[in-house]
């Protein structure tokens, strides 16, 4: 397996064997490469340090083990060469997979079934103490928090999901704006930029309520300009292979623009610039049906979606029904009306365990790709 093939899950022993290729390829002495810790499951985790300028700016992937798209747009990075190219200003310090037990296992939480972004205050969990003790040595005036989220997320109406999203998080209960959430802010406008040109689907604000238990509040809350990336879906990228793509250059154009030293401008267009970013609203599913009718009852709206799960080293998606006539959901990333489908044999099937599947409908339990 190569980075350029590296799929959505892919083996923490392909990650290992993938990542220290690609730090070997790197100048000679223009990087350090440590094993910096162990998951509770005792798999080593990697700090991966680049670079001595003034300006040192911590990234962290995969605290959620089935978030992996910006871990493959770091090694994509890496790859290029561009970590250490027009970077002259900057320290990085990254730790590609935080959670390798969770990454193994495909699971949002660790090996001992703990959120590490709701442990930043009790520091239960020997990953959550491992990027405290970065956080507090390397001492980093920027932190990119980097992220994938559900496709469950649309803009407000409903009518586009979210394909990627930002938030400057809040250091205190009254979203404080200091300078470092502006100069975070002034960052993520940059981004929405050009996002917003690459995208099908919204680039969007994700939401900032204060919670000192996620680590991107608490490191502004220790004066850190924080960024939070949230790689999203849009139409059947189920391999998130387009976002990956989009992601990798949002990544290095943020890079490059704390390399410039920005420079505060107008504190309040910079404000007006990112409050326009459109809110999130979580009102999306993977697939709508309209217009089901059963023996039991009138026409019906189904929503459903794909539960991901990882059986003998392939992540399969398995679609699952998650409510009827659910005012909540909105929209999904794909409609299917069947007053109007004339494919359609009357063939769903809904298992005891909620699995629906429809042969001439095109719904099935697949693998990788949609």
């Amino acid at each position: 397996m190569s980075f350029t093939t590296l799929p959505r899950y892919f083996s923490y022993t392909d990650f290992e064997q993938l990542f220290k290729q690609l730090c070997k390829s790197l100048p000679s002495g223009s990087y350090r490469l440590d094993v910096i810790g162990s998951s509770v499951l005792k798999q080593p985790i990697y700090g991966l340090q680049i670079g001595s300028g003034d300006t040192k700016v911590l990234l962290w992937s995969q605290m959620h083990g089935n978030e992996s798209t910006l871990t493959r747009a770091l090694l994509f990075l890496l790859a290029s060469g561009k970590l250490v190219q027009n970077l002259s200003n900057l320290s990085l310090y990254i730790i590609p997979v935080l959670n390798p037990d969770g990454a193994t296992a495909w699971t949002r939480n660790n090996a001992n079934n703990v959120d590490l972004n709701r442990d930043a205050l009790e520091l239960s969990q020997p990953e959550s103490q491992l990027l405290h003790k970065v956080f507090h040595d390397f001492q980093p005036n920027f932190c990119l928090n980097l992220h994938d989220q559900r496709t469950i997320y649309g803009n407000k109406e409903g009518t586009m999901p979210v394909q990627a999203s930002f938030l400057s998080p809040a250091g205190d209960i009254e979203k404080t704006i200091g300078p470092q959430r502006l100069l975070a802010m002034q960052i993520i406008n940059h981004l929405y930029s050009i996002a917003e040109t690459r995208l099908s689907g919204l680039v969007g604000r994700y939401k900032d309520d204060f919670n000192p238990n996620c680590w991107g509040d608490w490191m502004t809350l220790h004066q850190a300009a924080v960024v939070l990336f949230e790689a999203g879906h849009a139409g059947d990228d189920y391999a998130r292979d387009e976002i990956t793509a989009v992601m990798t250059d949002l990544l290095h154009a943020s890079l490059i623009f704390i390399n410039r030293m920005p420079v505060l401008n107008d504190k309040t267009s910079i404000i007006d610039a990112y409050t326009a970013i459109p809110n999130i609203a979580t009102n999306y599913c993977d697939i709508l049906i309209k217009n089901h009718k059963d023996a039991k009852s009138d026409f019906q709206n189904l929503q459903v979606s794909f539960h991901e799960q990882v059986v003998e080293g392939e992540l399969y998606f398995v679609p699952i029904l998650i409510g009827v006539n659910r005012n909540d959901i909105l929209n999904g990333h794909r409609v299917i009306d069947l007053s109007k489908d004339s494919d359609y044999q009357k063939d769903i099937e809904i298992s005891a365990s909620l699995v629906l599947t429809s042969e001439s409908l095109g719904i099935n339990i697949f693998a990788n790709k949609f």
